[in-house]
């Protein structure tokens, strides 16, 4: 046994043993993101990380019932700021990571632009305006359209890219991020919704949690975030290496 015991605290020292993976809840819009950047982090770093992806609203909801998570990216400022205060954490573990974009998709012969809403008489598909902040800004940008027609909610913006993919929708309003290979996307004026602002919360602080912010303001992150249509933060710009 005193072996055994001595070979284990020798595999530690050595290093043999990795790391465990960061916990990470990521909103459905920027899985994607993180899913692509998962391999180049961990050989950047050494340091793997797990990701729990749903809506930013059942992601919040997780949290404040006590989910194990390191670090949430969200899809809006408001949750992680209410988490923040909620959770009696310091004001720096929050900040902005980036400015996301709405995107019209549409393989109905009726709706050409995103003028055509206005007069459009069928479903649009949309995230779930209760949960997503996608889903809000989409909610209120077909209201200011103008639109009569039937929305359709889906639980997330992952969800309802899926809906599109599968020809179940045949118009909807989601994430630039999910539509990036979907035929007939469409990008729309950002001043015609609500600001995307996504913002990051640390929940447990740690040298890993440091790495992977890090990391992201690497070429290789921006360049993705740039490639998945997201702004950088301030002047709306595309986020720039």
């Amino acid at each position: 046994m005193v072996v055994r015991l001595l070979f284990c605290g020798w595999l530690l020292s050595a290093g043999v043993w990795a790391e465990a993976p960061l916990t990470v809840a990521v909103t459905a819009s920027f899985k994607p993101v993180l899913s692509a950047l998962s391999e180049p982090f961990s050989t950047a770093t050494g340091q793997s990380m797990r990701l729990v992806s749903a809506s930013t609203g059942v992601l919040s909801q997780q949290i404040l019932a006590g989910a194990p998570f390191d670090v949430f990216f969200a899809a809006d400022r408001a949750h992680p700021q209410h988490l923040r205060d909620a959770l009696g954490l310091p004001a720096d573990r929050v900040t902005t990571y980036a400015l996301g974009a709405l995107v019209l998709v549409t393989q109905d012969p009726a709706v050409q632009t995103l003028d055509d809403l206005h007069d459009y008489a069928g479903r649009v598909i949309i995230a779930n305006p209760l949960q997503a902040p996608y889903g809000a800004a989409a909610d209120q940008l077909l209201d200011r359209l103008g639109f009569s027609g039937t929305r359709v909610r889906a639980n997330n913006v992952s969800q309802a890219r899926q809906y599109l993919s599968l020809n179940l929708a045949t118009v909807g309003l989601t994430a630039a991020s999910v539509a990036q290979d979907l035929p007939g996307a469409q990008a729309i004026d950002p001043t015609l919704y609500p600001v995307l602002e996504q913002q990051v919360i640390v929940l447990r602080a740690s040298e890993q949690t440091r790495r992977l912010l890090a990391f992201l303001q690497s070429t290789e992150a921006i360049q993705m975030l740039r490639d998945m249509g997201y702004r950088e933060p301030g002047n709306g710009e595309p986020v720039e290496p």
